[in-house]
């Protein structure tokens, strides 16, 4: 008999680096040793966000560093950018949004090409992805999410 156990998987969104970085140890900052599964949302790497793969499914999302839609001065265009995670996950929770990441390489934020795997299948964000899933996915977002942060 096989019993289906429901698990929460953690979803890191955009997880912060600068901060964590100059004053946290290690056990601040969000890694695959923090769950089953993780999956992260990358949307400002390298600036307010973490850069590379940290989970076990990441999503770098448009290029991961900046988003539609987010104007202003740079640290403006930054900030928007990292909380514009929280927007794309809860619209993709109302079923708004189904974010599709495809197998890239494990750098983000990307520089240009996104280095597409072919060898490996798209995943959807959420909780139906397998757990067994692992890696870097992209993917284009062009949402226009009434969003607090833009």
């Amino acid at each position: 008999m096989c019993h289906n156990h429901s698990v929460e998987v953690p979803i890191g969104l955009d997880p912060a680096r600068p901060l964590v970085s100059e004053y946290g140890s290690r056990r601040f900052r969000l890694d695959r040793e923090d769950a089953h599964v993780v999956q992260v949302l990358h949307t400002n790497a390298g600036f307010l966000g973490e850069v590379g793969a940290v989970g076990h499914a990441d999503f770098c999302i448009n290029g991961g560093q900046r988003q539609p839609g987010c104007r202003g001065h740079f640290m403006r265009r930054s900030r928007c950018s990292h909380f514009m995670s929280s927007c794309y996950l809860a619209a993709s929770i109302r079923r708004r949004l189904h974010i599709t990441g495809v197998p890239c390489d494990n750098t983000c934020p990307k520089q240009g090409r996104w280095g597409i795997q072919y060898d490996r299948k798209p995943v959807v964000l959420g909780d139906e992805i397998p757990d067994s899933t692992r890696g870097m996915f992209c993917a284009k977002v062009d949402h226009a999410e009434n969003c607090p942060f833009d």
